[in-house]
């Protein structure tokens, strides 16, 4: 897959929608840490899902359906039948990683890879109106990065640059990195899974031809 490409195609979505982005990042950014540092435990799920809805957002802002209400966007993961099944994705897929990790650093980063596109799909399938079993994201994800992760990791290393100049500007840079990061994994999710965990083709078909021509 065309990493260039890809981000180029990000910057190119985000265009026009910096502003929305910065708002979103920075109020799922606070709300988020408030959540998980006033609950602890069932705050740190809370904010788990905030992520996923913050993830969500952005695969729809790559369909072309931009959620302009910042706390619909933040609490997606919440709506539409999604929890249960997203809530389980995102329980499941951190024991795994952490216990992989406890074995070793580098398994723990391969199965991190391997489970990356799993909330993408639950939501793919769930809005598709599939049922979504507790570990079938998960699996599907392992699939269908089967020969991708070392794409994917390169992928995500080549926004360190970015990330390090964020560190030295005290962190607010991280309210446009994290857009464009999602944006692009968004991206990347869409055309590597096309039409896989969709009902309609045509929408998939549709948007990959606006892609290409721009």
């Amino acid at each position: 897959m065309d990493r260039s490409k890809l981000k180029k195609t990000a910057l190119l979505l985000l265009r026009g929608n910096w502003e929305w982005a910065v708002i979103l990042s920075l109020l799922t950014a606070i709300i988020g840490g408030l959540i998980a540092g006033a609950t602890r435990g069932i705050g740190s799920i809370i904010a788990g899902l905030i992520t996923a809805g913050y993830a969500f957002t952005f695969l729809d802002l790559v369909a072309g359906k931009k959620e302009t209400n910042y706390f619909s966007a933040m609490f997606s993961a919440f709506t539409n039948r999604r929890l249960i099944p997203v809530f389980l994705t995102w329980l499941l897929q951190t024991i795994f990683v952490l216990l992989w990790m406890i074995l070793l650093i580098v398994p723990g980063i391969i199965k991190a890879l391997a489970y990356s596109q799993a909330f993408f799909i639950a939501k793919d399938m769930v809005d598709s109106g599939r049922e979504v079993q507790a570990t079938e994201a998960i699996t599907k994800s392992k699939q269908l990065m089967d020969g991708h992760k070392w794409e994917f990791f390169v992928l995500q290393l080549s926004f360190l640059g970015w990330a390090i100049l964020c560190i030295f500007i005290c962190g607010i840079g991280f309210l446009w990195l994290r857009p464009y990061m999602q944006t692009t994994n968004a991206l990347y999710y869409r055309q590597l899974a096309k039409d896989q965990f969709r009902t309609s083709a045509a929408d998939v078909n549709e948007m990959t031809n606006n892609l290409e021509t721009m």
